[in-house]
């Protein structure tokens, strides 16, 4: 296979194993906490350990780089502000009367609107053959609130545009990442961090709420699976253009639907139809990729 055919099935591998990441993240790690904590102080505790394990893995291979050196600094900071964002306008939605399982549901036509995003802000980038991946996308989109919009419909309110700012941001994140794709990876890690380490930091002797063992070793591995996966998302934005490869971020939900079952024995029509119909949407898209060719990427954004 040429390595045109290959970037954009390498780049969906690598939004799939952040994808993964995202779901050990969320589904596994998240549910070992023994006590509730402040969403804001479980965010600052993962971007903390995302900075310690960063450091010793730059010093560990002895990189020449510097993570903080940066060409783009306003630009970087302010794709860290999303990774705020996006906590904040998710704890909107659930306080605004969305509930969980309704602000998730809106939550999945993030990639949809990263799609589009990226067709707009890179249109030297854009598939000549793209129509199969805007109805696939759908199609798992549509699949997703199939399979997470709760049988009790929360009222409407002000919580679904609280949902889509949380999609909008994820998504703009997903977009800024690739015009970065020409910065050192630790440089961009160390920024997605760095900011939100930051601003939280003051706030925290006032809500702060003191960790067993047990749970601040569950948030250090939150915050290592979290730097996992934003690696292989960097690495997938900077391997293909994005058009082609971000619906392999919907292999999201057939895992989470998989494990919920294997923990929780949840099953179901609606729930079994969802899942297969993303699975199904997935191998397509993968079949289809080396057709998909992108035109010639510019050198820089």
């Amino acid at each position: 296979m040429s390595g045109e055919a290959a970037a954009p099935r390498r780049a969906m591998a690598l939004f799939a194993a952040s994808a993964a990441g995202w779901v050990l993240l969320e589904d596994v790690l998240g549910s070992l906490l023994q006590q509730p904590y402040p969403l804001l102080q479980v965010v600052w505790c993962r971007y903390a350990a995302h900075l310690l394990v960063l450091g010793l893995v730059v010093l560990a291979l002895r990189s020449p780089a510097r993570p903080w050196r940066t060409r783009r600094p306003g630009y970087q900071l302010a794709r860290s502000l999303l990774m705020l964002l996006m906590p904040l306008a998710f704890m909107g939605s659930l306080v605004s009367g969305g509930g969980i399982a309704a602000t998730w549901a809106v939550f999945w036509v993030m990639p949809l609107l990263a799609m589009a995003l990226a067709w707009r802000c890179y249109p030297s980038e854009r598939p000549a053959r793209s129509a199969h991946l805007w109805w696939a996308a759908t199609g798992c989109t549509l699949a997703a609130a199939l399979l997470l919009w709760p049988w009790q419909s929360p009222a409407l309110g002000l919580w679904p545009l609280a949902a889509l700012a949380t999609a909008l941001s994820c998504a703009a994140y997903y977009v800024m990442t690739r015009s970065l794709r020409t910065e050192p990876v630790e440089v961009n890690l160390f920024y997605t961090a760095f900011g939100v380490f930051a601003l939280l930091t003051p706030l925290m002797p006032f809500i702060w709420m003191t960790p067993s063992l047990h749970d601040a070793l569950v948030m250090f591995g939150i915050g290592t699976v979290g730097l996992a996966s934003l690696y292989a998302l960097d690495r997938a934005a900077a391997a293909a253009p994005l058009v082609p490869a971000l619906p392999g971020l919907y292999l999201n939900l057939p895992l989470a639907a998989l494990l919920a079952h294997a923990l929780h024995g949840t099953a179901g029509l609606r729930r079994g139809l969802a899942t297969v119909v993303i699975l199904l949407a997935l191998v397509y898209l993968w079949r289809q990729l080396p057709a998909a060719r992108a035109r010639a990427v510019a050198a820089s954004t």
